[in-house]
């Protein structure tokens, strides 16, 4: 039998990991984590931030995730995740997610989520050095579940431009992304986030990445941070992050000062942990 669960409790579990946040912008770090698919770290997207490449003509990607929810109940809850990637061209990627809230008993709450995702490069400049810019969305449904009125769906819609890097030699690489986002409902946009990143590829093995969520170039110590490290052999990716980290710094001087003052909150960060297997059916990917 699945385990009932209040939509008190939902409107409680949606708080936890971001009562930290003290801005707008905060908030919606926190709400992109939760649309966001599981990316294939450092080929589309960077932990959270959507990168500008694809994941290539007919390749697929699957990957799942889990993450502390809060306890209920004297039970722990769990948040999983479970994405399916596709790309259908060399520019166009499709992708659904499954979410889905387990009782530390492994036993299903009535708690579930549908994300439909879509992204399309619409600039690809070249391999290195100039940017690939796409655009795309995260789709969610606001009531039951159910995608039947265009209304009642959130579209997470994003520009992104991603520029790579060689450093000394073509596997090592630095990639540098660039996002601008907002979310979409009954025609009208909310506010507007900007988010950054940054991952290491080091000879197609190692990969370490760092992104800002949440920045406002008329506000301060609005940022929060997330930092990982993937580690790939042959079909198979293993990964962990730390995300929700804050940062904390003095206002009131330039933004050089602004940047030395600061400091790091990692008491409301929380760890989360990736694993993949890539089915690659056709070329070999996104651009390298």
């Amino acid at each position: 039998m699945k385990k009932r669960l209040p939509l008190l409790a939902l409107a409680l579990l949606l708080c936890i990991g971001g009562a930290y946040g003290q801005s707008i912008e905060a908030e919606f770090a926190m709400f992109k984590r939760i649309v966001s698919p599981v990316m294939k770290w450092g080929v589309n997207g960077i932990l959270t931030v959507p990168k500008a490449n694809t994941i290539g003509k007919l390749n697929f990607y699957v990957a799942g995730l889990g993450r502390e929810a809060g306890v209920l109940e004297n039970l722990k809850l769990y948040n999983t995740s479970l994405s399916i990637m596709a790309g259908s061209s060399e520019d166009i990627e499709l992708g659904y997610t499954r979410r889905q809230l387990i009782w530390e008993d492994l036993m299903f709450s009535d708690l579930s989520m549908d994300t439909f995702h879509l992204k399309a490069r619409i600039l690809d400049l070249g391999d290195f050095f100039l940017p690939q810019v796409a655009i795309g969305t995260n789709m969610v449904s606001l009531v039951d579940n159910a995608f039947t009125n265009k209304d009642n769906i959130l579209f997470n819609v994003y520009a992104a431009a991603t520029s790579t890097i060689p450093i000394f030699t073509p596997k090592l690489t630095l990639a540098i992304t660039a996002v601008a986002e907002t979310i979409l409902n009954e025609g009208e946009l909310g506010v507007y986030q900007f988010s950054g990143g940054v991952d290491l590829n080091l000879f197609n093995f190692l990969f370490a990445f760092a992104e800002v969520q949440g920045f406002n170039p008329e506000k301060s110590n609005n940022e929060i941070i997330n930092i990982g490290a993937k580690l790939k052999l042959g079909p198979l990716t293993a990964g962990a992050g730390l995300f929700g980290i804050s940062r904390l710094a003095d206002p009131s001087g330039t933004l050089l000062e602004n940047v030395e003052s600061s400091t790091f909150n990692i008491d409301n960060a929380k760890l989360m942990a990736t694993v993949g297997v890539e089915i690659a059916l056709g070329n070999p990917g996104a651009k390298k």
